[in-house]
């Protein structure tokens, strides 16, 4: 007796073809074809699922947990040693391992391996064997905002994940069994009875890392001024505060605001704890407050307050807090509380990673967390 068999070959070939033009597509591929930042998401969603399905269950295991690493550690190392910076400096040409190791003093051997994961990975050129060129990623490095990243994520993030699962284990696995002062962050740090922002006020190296990096990613955000027209303030305004940034940082938002409308810079304000706003960016005119959002709100009867990622940053009991201090300041009928945070979607899948690795970022570092539009 014999055994029947479908004829595959005409699928195959069918499948081989494909496969041929989607080689040939991804090849020719340039970012400068891309109309949109919804397109460009949209193209990465695709890409990102696309890659999780042609993976192999190793070569998965592999890609997160063994490259990627690996990428943090080769950046952090060449961030030490101002790799890209002095590169650039140097006339950003292409250049041998032997001649990078000469301009940051670094042994050749050691440095090549460093420079072949970030090669393999494509955050820096190989033109020939042994030779890189600096690519958008690398000189993007040598910016103080972006460049704070490997620092922030490795003294700050890293340290308080890896304390997290015996935290949670120890403590019996309950969402709720992490505080502002008492959770991973505090175990990996030991300063149980801080918040992090307590160890910030004491640490401004880190500090100043951690506001750096905040930079760089509200950098690559779109600006909130997309997103909520600047003009819907400005419609039957009165005398007096126009926009209150709380919480600001050092003034990336507001500044925004006062670029596109000048005329309007000595009705702004921008608060934070005094060493933050020390370093305050916006323009001379912009009224630069200290102000903990704990304590009750001085300004009062401002057209709109805003919030840009500050709940996300405290669990329910205190975000509540902090609205409940605004409430006596604003004008019924006529001042807006402007929330400018993440939402995590119901269908999580269509989400980008950063609204999850964000998630748990807040999770161990303040308690916190990125909420859906229903909490």
């Amino acid at each position: 007796m014999t055994k029947a068999t479908p004829n595959t070959n005409g699928d195959r070939g069918h499948s081989a073809g494909c496969s041929t033009d989607l080689l040939h597509l991804l090849n020719a591929f340039e970012n400068t074809s891309i109309d949109s930042e919804i397109e460009r998401s949209q193209l990465i969603s695709a890409a990102t699922t696309f890659l999780a399905r042609l993976q192999s269950p190793w070569e998965t295991i592999r890609r997160h947990l063994v490259d990627s690493p690996a990428v943090q550690l080769s950046l952090k190392v060449c961030m030490d040693l101002e790799l890209f910076r002095k590169w650039k400096d140097a006339g950003n040409g292409d250049k041998t391992a032997a001649e990078l190791a000469q301009l940051t003093g670094c042994d050749e051997e050691l440095l090549q391996r460093f420079l072949r994961h970030l090669a393999v990975e494509h955050l820096l050129a190989e033109v020939a064997p042994g030779t890189y060129a600096q690519t958008e990623f690398t000189l993007a490095m040598c910016t103080p905002h972006f460049g704070a990243w490997p620092q922030y994520m490795h003294e700050t993030v890293l340290d308080t994940w890896k304390a997290m699962p015996k935290v949670l284990a120890d403590r019996g696995y309950k969402n709720d069994s992490l505080t502002v002062i008492d959770g991973a962050f505090q175990v990996a740090t030991h300063t149980t009875g801080q918040s992090i922002f307590d160890y910030f006020a004491s640490h401004p190296g880190q500090a100043k890392t951690f506001n750096n990096a905040m930079t760089g990613y509200g950098a690559e955000r779109c600006s909130w001024l997309d997103i909520f027209p600047s003009t819907n303030l400005l419609e039957n305004v009165v005398e007096g505060p126009l926009l209150v940034d709380v919480g600001g940082s050092i003034g990336h938002d507001v500044e925004k605001f006062r670029k596109r409308h000048p005329d309007k810079a000595s009705r702004l304000v921008l608060q934070d704890l005094p060493a933050v706003v020390g370093d305050a960016i916006c323009g001379d005119q912009v009224q630069v407050m200290p102000h903990n959002f704990f304590e009750p709100q001085p300004v009062r009867h401002a057209r709109a307050y805003y919030l840009h990622s500050v709940l996300h940053d405290w669990p329910d009991a205190n975000a509540l807090q902090i609205l409940e201090n605004l409430k006596p300041a604003m004008k019924h009928g006529y001042s807006k509380l402007l929330l400018n945070e993440i939402v995590v979607l119901d269908k999580i899948s269509t989400s980008s990673p950063q609204v999850t690795s964000f998630d748990l970022a807040m999770m161990g570092l303040c308690a916190a967390q990125e909420r859906t539009e229903l909490m």
